[in-house]
């Protein structure tokens, strides 16, 4: 194992920005598998291309409490095709860190 962060399976949805092909802004969402502080590995109908630097947006909601909300700058490492659906892929990210804010502002 080569992580030097630990992951916790978690699957919450996310929305994702970059920019395409002639400077076009991209807006896609998908769901997490697992993430990390430092990382994190989406399951989605659209993916980035790897090496593209992405702006994940993550809402993490619970009944009862405050809503939190998770935002980075992260580049994709890798992008897999998702063969068991079809339409859809996953991709890994990895970046600093993911900030931590009041999703209330959001």
């Amino acid at each position: 194992e080569r992580r030097g962060a630990v992951r916790y399976e978690l699957e919450v949805p996310v929305v994702f920005f970059w920019t395409g092909p002639q400077g076009s802004k991209v807006k896609a969402d998908g769901v997490t598998r697992d993430i990390s502080e430092v990382g994190l590995y989406v399951h989605s109908e659209n993916c980035p291309p790897p090496k593209t630097k992405v702006l994940v947006e993550i809402v993490l909601t619970e009944p009862r409490t405050a809503s939190a909300l998770l935002k980075g700058s992260m580049q994709v490492m890798r992008v897999e095709d998702g063969r068991a659906k079809v339409g859809s892929c996953g991709f890994a990210l990895a970046g600093k860190t993911l900030s931590l804010s009041n999703a209330a502002r959001v």
